[in-house]
């Protein structure tokens, strides 16, 4: 994934079959092509997972020393990443039924088949309860969500083992999963582990997911109360200038169905600073940005 949005060129590696769980070491290398030795390269060793989804840099290197015509990145219009990957071991994502048979089985969008037990999801969910209660024969039901987010969701109902131990971007892909197929008890504890962890939100430049302004989004698409109260309460606890990199990084990073529901994340905070009787400078500067972040995403 190599894309340059803001004031940043953004570099990631990212798998493209969730089926498995690779461990990488890799190095990615931007190619000074006047001077090689002055070429810029990060590296290191990920597990891709669920929890994991991609390794690299959101800052990789300024686009305004990309656009410097004498520094050597850019050359007749033609940057040069070099990608080097070596895979030391693959685990293949399994879904633990105790060696018990399941009696149906779950289609997600990337083509894999997830086993399941038809008790288990009608006593877990009342969406599953109404949509199989008539339905017969073996054809697999057609699902949303990642293979990664209904082998964390069968984990939890199976109860053979640990889930995985949860992280910030983890419930972030659960928890539209979750709320869709009206898992109440999971969503629950789901929301409870936001809690613990607010003081994290927006803590870690790396992660999209920590962006307390993606978190608001997500709790105004599906319409979490508590998840948004939280979301705010930590948007009271920010520095203005923490706000505004926030902001930022929310229209870098924004897309797909988040991103409409960013503007309504904007008016959240945009009425938290109108609420203050006298503004300093830098809460009028955050609200100019407040409204050319909505502009940006409309």
């Amino acid at each position: 994934m190599f894309t340059g949005v803001g004031n940043h060129l953004s570099v990631h590696l990212q798998p493209q079959n969730y089926m498995w769980e690779p461990i990488v070491e890799y190095k990615l290398t931007l190619v000074n092509q006047t001077e090689a030795s002055r070429s810029h390269s990060i590296e290191g060793t990920q597990k891709f997972d669920w929890f994991h989804s991609q390794a690299g840099d959101y800052n990789f290197i300024e686009a305004s020393a990309l656009r410097d015509a004498a520094a050597g990145w850019l050359v007749n219009d033609t940057l040069v990443l070099k990608v080097d990957v070596t895979v030391e071991r693959e685990e293949r994502l399994q879904i633990d039924t105790g060696g018990v048979p399941c009696d149906m089985a779950l289609q997600l969008p990337c083509g894999a088949e997830v086993p399941a037990f038809r008790n288990l999801l009608q006593l877990a969910s009342p969406f599953f309860r109404g949509a199989l209660e008539d339905m017969n024969g073996s054809a697999p039901i057609p699902v949303d969500g990642s293979l990664g987010s209904w082998t964390y969701i069968m984990a939890d109902l199976h109860q053979l083992r640990e889930p995985p131990a949860l992280s910030l971007s983890g419930v972030y892909e659960l928890l539209p999963v979750v709320h869709k197929y009206d898992f109440s008890r999971l969503l629950a504890r789901l929301v409870a582990f936001v809690r613990v962890e607010r003081g994290r939100l927006f803590a870690d430049p790396e992660s999209s997911e920590t962006y307390v302004v993606r978190w608001l989004a997500l709790a105004e698409r599906l319409q979490l109360d508590e998840l948004h109260e939280l979301c705010l309460g930590r948007v009271r606890e920010m520095t203005k200038k923490q706000l505004r990199r926030a902001v930022s990084r929310a229209v870098e990073v924004g897309s797909g169905a988040d991103r409409q529901y960013l503007c309504g994340a904007f008016h959240a905070v945009r009425r938290e600073v109108l609420q203050l009787r006298q503004k300093t400078r830098d809460e009028l500067v955050l609200l100019a940005g407040l409204a050319s972040a909505e502009a940006a995403v409309q």
